[in-house]
């Protein structure tokens, strides 16, 4: 906890020294690092913004951020591990106390204008605790190792394409940083905010690249068969974005059937039964489908006002775009083979 919680509490109190506070209140910093540590861990915030501005929440996160605790609650139970040589009692010591811990701070830390959601602060801290302490060297997780390092390459895949659009969009970008005029400070904090939404970005750019697209407000779709969007956010990563339809761009649903089939081909290899195929199948696909749904989840949602509402993909565009292709092949590699051979069997009898 201290490993990300101290390093924003500095953050946050150089950035009130530097910008000033409207109260001159001491513990604005305080609270403002305990609602950075909060939104590390994709907590959830209510908003009652000034007059100017509708009400509204903050639930699109940046999933870059989530890494540091992640790794902290990680070394943090390792050493735990170690010194009570007993990885359950660890376990279960860490993940409790780091949830209470979270539960506690966001009750307090609570103000007029910003509210963390108390109700699933201890839901997500507790999922992100328990992944932190889980071993990814089990056979469990080695059985869907091959999906997992196949979605990883499409990531860097995405991003490398998104490092080509930025190019491309030069003067776009250059445009949208100098509307912002963020100053020194203000440029090296809101640089690295945009570092961490990197994940967000590569997530909508997967979705878009599967045709069903992403979203940037109230009333916007972004995919190569439509684009509706009637502003574009001072942010400079979004220079990348297209600006035209691209039809041609669904030839990339080529990519999910190729990674359905290199996994089933890859099991159909090690295992002749067919009880054995089926099984197999289902327990590599379902948990990597859980896990890109939570990702989904956690890669949209609303950004501080109505207007801002959707922002990033759906929850269930991905998961479904992989589950469909799975199904399909399964009827036509597993199951369909299996009833012609049935039907021969049968045949053959008569």
């Amino acid at each position: 906890m201290a490993l990300t919680l101290f390093p924003l509490s500095f953050i946050a109190l150089f950035a009130w020294s530097t910008a000033g506070s409207a109260t001159g209140n001491t513990s604005d910093p305080i609270r403002a690092a305990i609602w950075l540590w909060l939104g590390s861990h994709l907590i959830p915030f209510k908003l009652a913004l000034t007059s100017g501005f509708s009400s509204g929440a903050l639930s699109y996160l940046p999933l870059g951020a989530a890494v540091f605790p992640w790794l902290a609650i990680r070394n943090g139970f390792r050493r735990a591990s170690e010194f009570l040589n007993n990885p359950r009692g660890a376990r279960s010591f860490m993940v409790i106390f780091y949830t209470a811990i979270a539960t506690i701070a966001a009750e307090l830390s609570q103000s007029t204008n910003i509210k963390p959601n108390i109700v699933l602060t201890p839901i997500f801290v507790l999922l992100l605790a328990l992944s932190a302490t889980v071993d990814y060297q089990s056979e469990f997780f080695i059985r869907f190792r091959l999906l997992a390092h196949l979605f990883l390459a499409l990531i860097g895949f995405v991003m490398f394409l998104l490092a080509i659009s930025l190019l491309l969009h030069f003067q776009i970008v250059k445009s949208l940083a100098i509307v912002i005029q963020p100053g020194i400070m203000g440029g090296i904090l809101f640089t690295i905010l945009q570092l961490l939404y990197l994940p967000n970005i590569a997530l909508a750019g997967i979705s878009y690249l599967f045709g069903t697209g992403f979203s940037l407000g109230l009333g916007t779709q972004i995919s190569p068969t439509n684009l509706d969007l009637n502003s574009l956010p001072s942010i400079p990563m979004l220079g990348s974005l297209p600006t035209s339809e691209h039809p041609l761009v669904l030839f990339a649903l080529v990519i999910p059937i190729a990674f359905i089939l290199l996994n089933q081909l890859a099991i159909f290899q090690k295992y002749e039964d067919f009880a054995f195929r089926q099984s197999e199948v289902i327990k590599t696909i379902f948990p990597l489908l859980i896990l890109i749904t939570v990702i989904s989840y956690f890669a949209g949602g609303e950004l501080l006002t109505k207007d801002m509402n959707p922002v990033g993909i759906s929850w269930w565009a991905l998961p479904t775009i992989f589950g469909g292709v799975q199904v399909v092949t399964l009827l036509l590699g597993l199951y369909l083979p299996k009833l012609i051979k049935v039907l021969k069997s049968h045949k053959s009898e008569l």
